[in-house]
């Protein structure tokens, strides 16, 4: 039987990396596509081979990860309360893809690892205070980063716009261009490095430390395990980059808003800055995609023409807004299911 939770383990980490990649794929690809700054197939090889560099980062940063809210129960449960966890934010993953909206693989991880503690605490397990802590260390920054992201991309539209006014205008475009260029494998390098530290993370609590605990000791980890294992992440995380369809990007950059190159690449460097201040000073979880779409709407918003469309952005809040409720209870409704057969 534990051999079983083992591979199903495996099997639901590799599908959760893989539609993590998919859905960054649009976060990363999709302003500098619209506005001609890279072609289809450059923006998804960049991002794909920056994403695997950052999992590779968060290997050799491991140590330095800190994440109170990243914890599961203690005792029987961790592996099983992991799989459902894992199937659950694919599942989600997949779902809001077949949807079309931008979604948070952060958001619906945090949702269903909640579901599963509180589970096992009902069940007669401790749970470590994760469902109470994960709303101050974990919720809050989802919430409070988007509306600051999109009200500094609002805000830099401003200087920039005055600056373009003095210059040629072959000469913003082409800037522009660059700096979409270089935004785009930054928000992959940042994403990669993210998705690699909590995953990393997970990995340890699930296959190298026995008995099972909540507690994580990276010095008694086995180089050479993490090693291929950050390459196992890696690899898949680049995948599931390579395969991200164009399904989630028409609804970010046609459907929801739509920008010129300089917007845009005010919208692209603020998602890449706030994802380097979150991951490097503030160290909370946070969401790319959440701040992928704020930045957009920030810069798209501020221009004299209408360019938004209120219905589509009404539905990418309604997502957001269901996710943490609906991964809870679909990995709660997994973990009552599963613990019938692994008893």
């Amino acid at each position: 039987m534990p051999t079983l939770l083992y591979l199903l383990c495996v099997a639901a980490f590799c599908a959760a990396i893989f539609v993590t990649g998919v859905h960054n794929a649009s976060n990363a690809i999709a302003v500098p596509v619209r506005t001609r700054a890279m072609t289809p197939v450059a923006a998804l090889v960049v991002s794909a081979l920056f994403n695997g560099a950052g999992v590779i980062l968060a290997y050799m940063l491991i140590k330095e990860y800190e994440a109170s809210w990243l914890v599961v129960p203690g005792g029987t449960p961790t592996l099983l309360g992991i799989v459902c966890a894992l199937t659950t934010t694919a599942a989600w993953g997949t779902i809001t893809w077949a949807m079309r909206m931008p979604s948070s693989a952060t958001h619906a991880l945090i949702g269903a690892l909640a579901g599963v503690a509180w589970y096992a605490h009902t069940d007669g397990f401790e749970n470590y205070g994760f469902v109470h802590t994960i709303f101050t260390t974990a919720l809050a920054p989802l919430l409070l980063l988007p509306p600051l992201t999109f009200l500094l991309s609002w805000v830099l539209v401003f200087p920039f716009y005055r600056l373009a006014l003095r210059t040629a205008p072959h000469r913003v475009n082409s800037t522009s261009r660059e700096v979409l260029a270089v935004s785009t494998a930054g928000i992959s390098l940042l994403h990669g490095l993210q998705v690699g530290q909590r995953y990393l993370l997970l990995l340890l609590l699930s296959g190298v430390l026995a008995p099972f605990t909540s507690a994580v000791s990276f010095d008694k980890a086995p180089a050479t395990l993490m090693i291929v294992c950050a390459v196992l992440v890696a690899a898949i995380l680049a995948a599931g980059t390579l395969t991200g369809g164009w399904r989630i990007g028409y609804t970010f950059t046609h459907r929801m808003v739509r920008l010129d190159p300089l917007r845009g690449a005010i919208a692209q460097g603020t998602t890449a800055a706030v994802l380097a201040a979150g991951q490097f000073v503030l160290q909370l979880p946070f969401s790319s995609s959440h701040l992928a779409v704020a930045s957009a709407l920030g810069a798209g918003v501020n221009q004299r023409h209408a360019s938004v469309s209120a219905r589509v952005v009404r539905q990418i809040l309604l997502t957001w807004v269901i996710t943490f409720p609906a991964c809870f209870l679909l990995a709660v409704a997994l973990m009552s299911v599963t613990g019938l057969f692994f008893e």
